[in-house]
């Protein structure tokens, strides 16, 4: 299926959090598109870990997102079970449609420079950057305003609430207060 406009969103979600879903719901609200994709990385080219299995966060994504039609959550990182470039996954997602967002938080724009084929990426999509932080968002990108003072690394160092429903919250932090060991 060729689709006009598709709009991709990858991260660790290591774990998912009322942060992500503030992200998405802006877009929803500001971006033309026919599909928004979240790609969940097996692991980020540029973390040493992950705490959460792939598939444990495919299926908390898939359950946080289950309520919008537009929203599909997609194993195409996790399946190859490496870091995967975003590039790579770009120009899959690519031969699918005539224009793609990539989707990014602005606490990524200081090292984006440093993505592996940076400039072959610019020039396939259009950067959405969600706020954060008050960091500025270049000319030429397309800025969603989120205001949620929420991380993932927040979480795993005080288990404070993620702003999910109770039961996809509570599946979360329990596998976090059994599988996450802090690293001093």
């Amino acid at each position: 299926m060729k689709f006009r406009k598709l709009a991709l969103y990858g991260g660790s979600f290591d774990p998912p959090h009322r942060g992500h879903v503030s992200v998405v719901l802006k877009a929803l609200e500001r971006l033309e598109y026919d599909q928004l994709i979240i790609v969940p990385a097996f692991r980020n080219p540029f973390k040493n870990s992950i705490v959460a299995d792939g598939e444990s966060r495919l299926r908390w994504l898939k359950k946080i997102f289950a309520p919008y039609p537009h929203v599909t959550i997609s194993d195409f990182e996790i399946r190859a079970h490496r870091s995967v470039y975003t590039i790579e996954t770009v120009r899959y997602y690519a031969t699918q449609c005539e224009k793609l967002y990539l989707m990014i938080g602005a606490d990524n724009l200081e090292s984006l420079h440093l993505w592996h084929e940076y400039k072959a990426l610019k020039t396939i999509v259009t950067f959405v950057v969600a706020t954060r932080n008050a960091i500025p968002i270049p000319e030429g990108m397309i800025a969603l305003v989120v205001n949620e003072p929420i991380s993932s690394t927040d979480f795993r160092t005080s288990f404070n609430s993620l702003g999910l429903d109770e039961s996809i919250e509570n599946e979360i932090t329990s596998y976090y207060k059994e599988h996450y060991e802090p690293t001093n």
